[in-house]
């Protein structure tokens, strides 16, 4: 499943109470060994190609449990995402620029040239910052991505499905240029575990799609195709032989926090302050008005409520790892801080109630 529904449901705090009466009836030991899927937190931010239930509710839940998250700062932002109004944000494949897309400004023009020497085929993280230098020099929404060049049906024939997406739309992609900005993709980083999936909690091993989201620390190599399939297997592998169940007696999980704030205010802020080109007094805001939101207490939380807290605390953590991170590296890139700093070649970690992202 996309979607982490699992942990919505531990989140919400009604598995969390089904569990310790169950617990407390049968005497079983809640602290036995269990599984999290964190899901992916595209949503965190404005624009996102991830689905509305991407609220990254492992890695908050994880988090709040004690286990420690590292490389949050480290966001892709994919650089090609339909912009359309009131239109989910489809990815427009790179496979088109492989194939030999343009990208225009609002006046028409190729402007990857200023940017970097392989133009449109530039890496994902240069191509996201220059699409965002052109849009704030021209005032502009969006750029655009041409194909009309190619010929007739060549994007239909090539890639059905995006033409059909596009065309349904109203945007022949074979006739004329689709409108495109970046949005947030996927995170690099996670709940941090070794490599057979255990974190840094007791109780809790690491499954899911992306090995990268455990921060295992491994190749990249390992994301490509099928290859997170070796991730996930070791991982499963190691919670059967160490799952255990004891007995003692069970109590009721503490109350949850409900805040006074509406999901889509983080998500301007996340994308004002945490987007692809970050400064530290934007990071700092972002984490004084996230850390002055009101909030009570609540003994259960609805759906929305529940994805609402995880998007806050994930908002937070982001914008913290960000601050600490005083270089420019990949994906993080800082206004103030524009060159790679060797004493930063290492993993942010940060656990809760820890007085500092610590770089390990």
């Amino acid at each position: 499943m996309r979607a982490c529904w699992t942990c919505w449901w531990m989140t919400a705090g009604y598995a969390a109470r089904w569990r310790a009466r169950a617990d407390q009836a049968a005497g079983a030991d809640p602290g036995g060994r269990g599984a999290a899927g964190d899901g992916r937190d595209g949503c965190v931010f404005t624009d996102t190609t991830n689905p509305d239930v991407a609220t990254g509710d492992g890695v908050a839940a994880a988090w709040r449990a004690g286990a420690v998250v590292s490389d949050l700062e480290f966001i892709q932002f994919h650089p090609t995402a339909l912009h359309v109004a009131g239109a989910p944000r489809f990815l427009l494949s790179e496979a088109l620029r492989g194939e030999g897309a343009y990208l225009l400004n609002s006046k028409g023009e190729r402007f990857m040239e200023r940017y970097h020497p392989l133009k449109e085929l530039a890496p994902r993280d240069v191509v996201s910052r220059a699409i965002v230098a052109e849009m704030a020099r021209d005032q502009a929404p969006h750029v655009r991505l041409d194909l009309s060049h190619r010929g007739a049906d060549f994007v239909k024939q090539r890639f059905p499905r995006i033409h059909a997406t596009c065309l349904a739309l109203g945007i022949d992609l074979d006739l004329e240029a689709a409108p495109i900005a970046p949005a947030a993709h996927y995170a690099m980083g996670g709940v941090a575990t070794d490599l057979a999936g255990r974190t840094t909690l007791k109780a809790c091993t690491r499954l899911g799609k992306q090995p990268a989201r455990a921060s295992t620390g491994q190749p990249a190599g390992e994301q490509l195709a099928a290859g997170g399939t070796r991730v996930r297997a070791r991982a499963a592998r190691t919670m059967s032989a160490e799952i255990q169940i004891t007995r003692r007696g069970g109590g009721l999980p503490e109350a949850f926090q409900l805040l006074a704030i509406e999901a889509a205010e983080i998500r301007r802020m996340a994308s004002d302050y945490c987007g692809i080109l970050r400064c530290g007094d934007g990071l700092r805001e972002a984490i004084r008005r996230l850390d002055a939101v009101p909030r009570s207490e609540a003994p259960l939380l609805t759906r929305a409520q529940s994805e609402l807290r995880n998007v806050h605390a994930l908002a937070g953590l982001i914008a913290r790892s960000a601050l600490a991170r005083e270089e420019s590296r990949g994906a993080h890139q800082r206004t103030d801080f524009p060159e790679t700093a060797p004493r930063f070649a290492r993993h942010s970690r940060l656990q809760r109630d820890a007085d500092a992202v610590e770089f390990l």
